[in-house]
């Protein structure tokens, strides 16, 4: 992963051929579908700028994990393999001259874009989701572009807008988040939460620790946030030490978390008042300081 990195970073962007892929979601086995949009000298400048200015930004990476967030300097690093990047990657590898936009209905209702940066058999991709619509309004954050003669190039008036940053970049078998949410929509890892909550539901070790599961289950709902932290859970699977449950029931008694468990077995009896609690003590986001004996709720837990 390092080593990707430092590629990313040290990338003669300078000197690479640009190609500009427009991509949108599809139901097919291929997951999208894509055309090459030819760019002028002019528009291929400015996507260099923004690349440039990008990457002198991000100076360090962490691995990438359900919960995990970026800072102004800083992205999610996590493998190609097994993501849907697979399938658009394989497509904006395709021949250029071969898959070019036909007219301006290729562009519209695009999901996203991806700009190929190609040097000396080196290859960096840079993907941006599209905006929910591209209107002049936004010009402060975006180049806006035309479509004309067959290729896009910078313009004034009101055509296709691309933004001044990019959402994440690929390169050898990683790659480099920059803009988490975006990430995940455009490469639908949300579906993926909840496919993961449907099978932690289905698995013994998981839904033995209740009586009734329903109230968690209504308490997550669709909600995209509750729904990562159950695919945190599934994740790192604590609950599957057969310690798990009586120290919650010892630590919930001492520590007054109000939780209730089945007399006769143990099991915890979630409820509306306690399922967000619940849903902390699974993630082992309820952390006591030993320096004030004070307990806190945390975002995200990371090892010392």
């Amino acid at each position: 992963m390092q080593q990707a990195f430092d590629s990313l970073r040290v990338f003669n962007y300078a000197d690479s051929a640009i190609h500009l892929w427009i991509f949108k979601r599809s139901s097919t086995a291929q997951r999208f579908s894509a055309r090459y949009a030819q760019t002028d000298d002019a528009l291929n400048s400015l996507l260099l700028t923004v690349v440039r200015s990008e990457i002198q930004r991000i100076t360090e990476y962490a691995n990438y994990t359900h919960l995990s967030e970026t800072n102004q300097n800083s992205c999610l690093a996590t493998p190609i393999a097994g993501s849907d990047f697979e399938h658009l990657k394989a497509l904006a590898d395709r021949p250029e001259p071969d898959w070019r936009v036909r007219d301006i209905k290729d562009l519209k209702n695009a999901n996203g874009y991806l700009v190929k940066f190609t040097h000396n058999g080196q290859i960096i991709y840079a993907v941006k989701r599209s905006a929910p619509n591209w209107k002049a309004s936004y010009l402060k954050t975006r180049i806006n572009i035309i479509f004309k003669n067959g290729e896009l190039s910078a313009a004034e008036d009101n055509g296709f807008a691309i933004e001044k940053t990019f959402d994440f970049y690929a390169t050898g078998d990683a790659m480099f988040i920059a803009s988490k949410r975006a990430f995940e929509a455009v490469m639908e890892h949300r579906m993926s939460y909840a496919q993961a909550f449907a099978s932690l539901q289905g698995t013994p070790s998981f839904s033995g620790l209740f009586t009734n599961m329903q109230p968690l289950v209504d308490y997550v709902g669709t909600n995209a946030i509750q729904l990562r932290r159950m695919a945190r859970i599934e994740e790192r699977a604590l609950f599957q030490s057969p310690q798990f449950l009586p120290a919650v029931q010892a630590v919930s008694a001492l520590r007054g978390w109000g939780l209730n468990f089945d007399p006769q077995n143990g099991r915890l009896v979630p409820c509306d008042l306690t399922a967000k609690t619940i849903m902390q003590v699974l993630l082992d986001h309820r952390l006591l300081s030993e320096v004030t004996d004070l307990i806190y709720d945390v975002p995200d837990a990371t090892q010392i």
